[in-house]
């Protein structure tokens, strides 16, 4: 990804079944259009219960009771819809169907039309047939992705987010780090959740 008068860039680690991480997309966006050709926002993949490891009871107490006392309050404030889904699926086959998006330069529309197809239509988004058709709404090869996902060409690349993550000591997500698109411009400096006041004071104070 290269854009010649970009001068900054964040590097945004998510997971697709985290509601925090779809709610700072508003931020997120409200960040491109002002910043426009001077920023890049870049997305890792950071699956938070990856298999083996069972993922979290859809109606547990512990959802329950975080979804009442943040992530709906929080919803209302940026004015976006989301709904506590059914299932708690894996997501690494959604990340790998993110990744034959990127090649595709389509990395964007379908990473927010996972998110979409999860937190407002209640969809399983581990299913591979599930992913299949979301392609077919944005318009993806269905047939070449079927067979990348069947046989995990995205696989190793997905993992390898991840771990880029780890050694970078994230543990959970959304998780940000700014950086100069030019080295050395300014230091790297990371952030956590959904307070996105710190990425904007590293914006204001090197992009300007």
């Amino acid at each position: 990804m290269s854009e010649p008068n970009a001068r900054a860039r964040i590097l945004v680690w998510s997971d697709y079944v985290c509601p925090y991480c779809y709610l700072i997309e508003r931020d997120l966006d409200r960040l491109r259009e002002q910043y426009a050709d001077k920023l890049i926002i870049d997305y890792r993949a950071f699956e938070l219960r990856p298999a083996p490891h069972a993922t979290l009871e859809p109606r547990g107490d512990y959802l329950l009771t975080a979804w009442s006392r943040s992530v709906y309050p929080l919803a209302e404030r940026y004015g976006m819809p989301i709904n506590l889904p059914s299932v708690q699926p894996h997501s690494s086959l959604a990340f790998q169907m993110t990744e034959y998006a990127r090649g595709q330069g389509r990395t964007l529309e379908t990473h927010m039309a996972l998110f979409r197809a999860f937190f407002v239509d209640d969809r399983d988004i581990g299913e591979l047939s599930e992913l299949l058709e979301i392609a077919n709404e944005l318009g993806l090869d269905t047939e070449e992705l079927q067979r990348h996902l069947q046989t995990g060409t995205y696989k190793a690349e997905v993992d390898r987010q991840r771990v880029e993550g780890l050694e970078r000591q994230i543990s959970g997500v959304p998780a940000m780090f700014v950086e100069p698109v030019e080295e050395g411009a300014f230091p790297v400096s990371g952030v956590t959740g959904v307070d996105i006041n710190g990425v904007e004071r590293i914006l204001r104070a090197h992009v300007g």
